[in-house]
């Protein structure tokens, strides 16, 4: 694909269809704290390493990786800025997912999650606008792009927070709920995550 046509290239994601896409993200988290509890949460704080060492990764190593890859394959610009923009952003609920599914320690997951999401608020634009200037082509295309600080903090409650507690609370006070729950919607957010993406490209 040249150049030009790439950048041509829509995603037919407009507000609402972002709000829906929220939504399904957080029924993603919702279904993933039915099975988590406050003592996992306990342990991990018991031993910060973990936590620090992935924090780390995500907002100097991962960027500054990405950088040198850039520098190696020079992109265009659009592609540049949307690789230093990945690198810049949380894993979100997909990893927390993804972890799920792999019977991984989902508790760290969602405990990196959750930090790197807080942290994000600073570091993510820091790091886009770092990264992003450092690279000539990006940066003629950076000073365009704003970020607004508490859009993602309330993003963060919709996404992460709140169907966190809600999920731990049924898991809590219901837990043969929880897990009959938990099981359907796992299911249910997932294709309705995939699907909506699809449709996004499709249309």
């Amino acid at each position: 694909m040249s150049e030009n046509l790439l950048d041509t290239v829509h995603i037919n994601f407009d507000a609402g269809a972002q709000w829906v896409l929220n939504i399904a993200l957080a029924l993603v988290m919702f279904s993933i704290a039915l099975h988590i509890s406050l003592l996992d949460f306990k342990e991990i704080f018991k031993k910060p390493k973990s936590i620090l060492v992935g924090l780390l990764s995500q907002f100097l190593l991962l960027p500054a990786v990405t950088y040198f890859m850039v520098i190696l394959i020079e992109p265009m610009a659009s592609m540049a800025l949307g690789m230093f923009m990945v690198a810049a952003c949380p894993g979100g609920n997909v990893s927390n997912f993804i972890t799920h599914l792999a019977k991984g320690n989902t508790a760290l997951s969602i405990s990196l999650t959750a930090f790197a999401t807080l942290f994000a608020v600073v570091f993510t634009p820091l790091n886009l606008q770092f990264w992003g200037a450092l690279y000539g082509p990006s940066d003629l295309i950076l000073r365009e792009i704003a970020i607004s600080p508490l859009q993602m903090i309330k993003v963060v409650s919709l996404l992460l927070l709140f169907p966190l507690v809600m999920g731990m609370a049924v898991n809590h006070y219901w837990p043969k709920l929880a897990q009959k729950m938990g099981k359907l919607l796992k299911m249910i957010s997932l294709l309705f995550f995939v699907s909506l993406i699809f449709l996004a490209f499709y249309n």
